[in-house]
């Protein structure tokens, strides 16, 4: 079962994350420059929100994963996050001493507190939703790039009754690798991915919803990964704390077992 858990872990962070943001920012005695290309877009969104975003975030988070008979399969995680780039994901219960270590790109799966294996991946939606605003912009644009997302197209559209920018498509294409990005808050809301499994053509469409305000904080509460049209994963978050200190040692491999948390 752990191995099952497992691979589904690392399946969903190949196109998820975790989602919070800040608060409403103050209005500007002048208007913003006009956005019109990929790379103002993420130029944007570094600037609006750099120096003042969230450091650290904890948080239980319930799953529901859908499978291709119908049945619901059920799990809990805790994770802590910690910006740019470090998340560690802790599969319940916390004695199997299972989970996921998260690095600067780096992928590392522990299975009853042996370290399984280490690979390369790029997490989108850990850089959409936290790194951007806290590494250069030019960093992102690369992971952007390397991701599949075409830089060179860029549109408007509305999303939820809300004017969005679109990174990666032309308007009515939904099967390409996009990112989906509230033109007012410059945050993101929906991800496409054009993706290969098991020899097939697979689109995985992830949607946010159920924002909460949490310390001035609006946090997302709930996502759902999408297949090819059909549900596929669904996260819900507890018990989401900001900026609590995390020690170092948590995201220390050679440490994972000594170094998990306590638990809810």
């Amino acid at each position: 079962m752990r191995k099952t858990v497992a691979s589904l872990a690392l399946a969903v962070t190949a196109c998820s994350g975790v989602l919070a943001v800040p608060g409403e920012p103050a209005p500007e005695e002048s208007p913003r420059k006009a956005i019109t290309t990929s790379r103002e877009l993420v130029r944007a969104m570094h600037d609006r929100y750099a120096g003042k975003w969230y450091r650290t975030l904890r948080f239980e988070q319930s799953n529901t994963f859908y499978t291709q008979s119908g049945r619901e399969e059920k799990s809990r995680w805790v994770e802590h996050l910690s910006v740019p780039g470090r998340l560690r994901i802790d599969f319940m219960p916390l004695s199997s001493r299972s989970g996921l270590l998260i690095l600067n790109n780096r992928v590392t799966s522990f299975d009853n507190g042996r370290r399984v294996e280490t690979r390369r991946s790029i997490q989108p939606l850990l850089t959409l939703t936290a790194d951007v605003y806290a590494i250069p912009a030019s960093v992102t644009l690369r992971r952007i790039d390397s991701l599949g997302v075409d830089l060179s197209k860029f549109h408007e559209d509305r999303w939820e009754r809300k004017r969005v920018f679109v990174i990666g498509a032309e308007k009515g294409d939904l099967s390409s690798d996009q990112i989906w990005i509230d033109a007012e808050r410059l945050l993101l809301v929906r991800l496409i991915q054009d993706e290969q499994r098991g020899g097939r053509r697979t689109i995985t469409d992830t949607r946010i919803g159920d924002y909460r305000n949490l310390e001035g904080f609006p946090v997302a509460f709930e996502f759902v990964s999408l297949r090819d049209g059909k549900p596929f994963f669904r996260e819900q978050y507890e018990n989401v704390r900001v900026n609590e200190p995390i020690p170092p040692t948590m995201f220390d491999p050679s440490r994972w077992s000594s170094s998990r948390p306590s638990g809810p």
